[in-house]
């Protein structure tokens, strides 16, 4: 099948939790024996790692809360003036539509990725859609709302305007949602929370959901890594790996540093990487790497892996890459939602702090053994259910089925 997929972030290698969950995807399209013709931001060259067949848009639109000053209010006047969420203005499509209707027309389905890109489509739908959503958007942005910091003390407007930006945008991201489970073909999510979520949605608004419901169970992308720890060590390195801009992430951050660290901070060393540090009050010797180029680097400086997430919609990307590693994982369930069936046993779950705290001493003084074995298994059991749940949906787009030749055996997880 001829498939164009339509993306807001164009990699080669993927380097955040949003580029491994796109990644998956392409792969799954790639492996399933599909012509891809991959549309998004970014650069093409890199991208053609997936397809030969890419066409820039730009470049990649960053995160809102690293734009500067006047950066921001640009963003924000744009998208007052076209009465659009900020997320989605600022991913406004220079192409015009005659061309993407001539990337569309030899094409027998679309795959939008990510939420943002489906106003992209608008007038140009003659051809079944498929969108993975990678959270419940609207969700998230209510909850920044409800916990947006000031500028500081006595900056109660400064609080007032962040909050009404982070509604507006939450009302927004929703009606987009809306539109899609009443216009798409098939939704799918990552998780069967969110999928039931945006069915609450959609009762909620009295809407009548057209498109089918499917959960994509993710599994890890990178292989197993082969380590080994020096027996006996008396601190082992506890690592914590984000995008640390990303508030779900930082606020899971902050409750370890607040909550855990000081509990066991002169039994354990901490090992922080990712981007998003700068500004935050940390430990003093705590080991910061900052922005990786390979992951692989994180996972050989620490002896266990702390995944803390106490909000957020979709799937903690970092805690199926870390189980999938058969690294020692120490994690909240949150950070788990979509993957508490059958983890390996060198993950452990704990939301009281000090018990939390206790796990990473204990994980990272003694590590599973088979942890690569398991992991192993693990994975490739996904992965399987995944290829499977992917092909399931293609084969439910109206009038692709017999291209594709789907067969009786793929069916997707579902909700509907």
């Amino acid at each position: 099948m001829r498939i164009l997929v339509l993306t807001t972030r164009l990699f080669g290698t993927p380097t955040s939790g949003g580029e491994l969950c796109t990644a998956r995807l392409l792969a799954a399209l790639r492996d399933g024996g599909h012509e891809i013709v991959l549309v998004g931001r970014g650069n093409a060259t890199e991208a053609a790692v997936w397809t030969p067949q890419v066409v820039s848009l730009g470049e990649v639109v960053g995160p809102f809360d690293e734009l500067g000053r006047w950066r921001s209010l640009a963003a924000v006047a744009s998208a007052l003036l076209t009465r659009r969420p900020i997320t989605v203005s600022r991913q406004r499509v220079p192409l015009s539509a005659e061309r993407l209707a001539g990337l569309l027309h030899p094409c027998d389905a679309v795959v939008v990725d990510h939420l943002q890109a489906w106003p992209w489509l608008r007038g140009l739908r003659s051809r079944p859609v498929l969108l993975v959503n990678h959270n419940v958007e609207s969700d998230n942005y209510m909850r920044q709302s409800r916990a947006a910091p000031g500028l500081g003390p006595g900056h109660a407007v400064g609080r007032w305007v962040r909050r009404h930006l982070m509604r507006r945008e939450a009302y927004g991201l929703q009606q987009l949602e809306l539109e899609v489970l009443a216009q798409a073909q098939v939704l799918a999510c990552l998780s069967e929370d969110d999928s039931e979520r945006l069915r609450s949605l959609a009762k909620g608004a009295l809407l009548d959901v057209c498109a089918r419901l499917a959960v994509l169970p993710g599994y890890p992308l990178a292989p197993p890594v082969h380590r080994r720890r020096v027996s006996g060590e008396a601190s082992p390195a506890v690592g914590l790996l984000g995008t640390w801009t990303w508030a779900p992430n930082r606020e899971g951050l902050l409750w370890f540093l607040a909550r855990v660290w000081p509990a066991i901070a002169g039994r354990a060393r901490l090992v922080l990487a990712g981007s998003g540090l700068d500004g935050l009050d940390l430990p003093a010797h705590a080991r910061v790497m900052g922005r990786i180029a390979q992951v692989s680097d994180f996972y050989a400086a620490v002896d266990v892996v702390a995944v803390v997430s106490l909000s957020g919609s979709g799937v903690q990307e970092k805690a199926i890459e870390a189980v999938g590693t058969g690294a020692a994982v120490v994690a909240t369930r949150h950070a788990l939602r979509g993957l508490l069936q059958d983890l390996p046993p060198q993950v452990r779950i704990e939301d009281d702090p000090a018990r939390f705290g206790q796990a990473c001493l204990e994980a990272g003084r003694a590590p599973c053994t088979q942890a690569l074995e398991l992991a192993l298994q693990w994975a490739s059991g996904r992965r399987d259910v995944y290829t499977r749940s992917v092909a399931a949906c293609l084969s439910g787009l109206p009038g692709v089925a017999q291209r594709q030749g789907a067969t009786d055996d793929a069916e997707p997880v579902t909700t509907s």
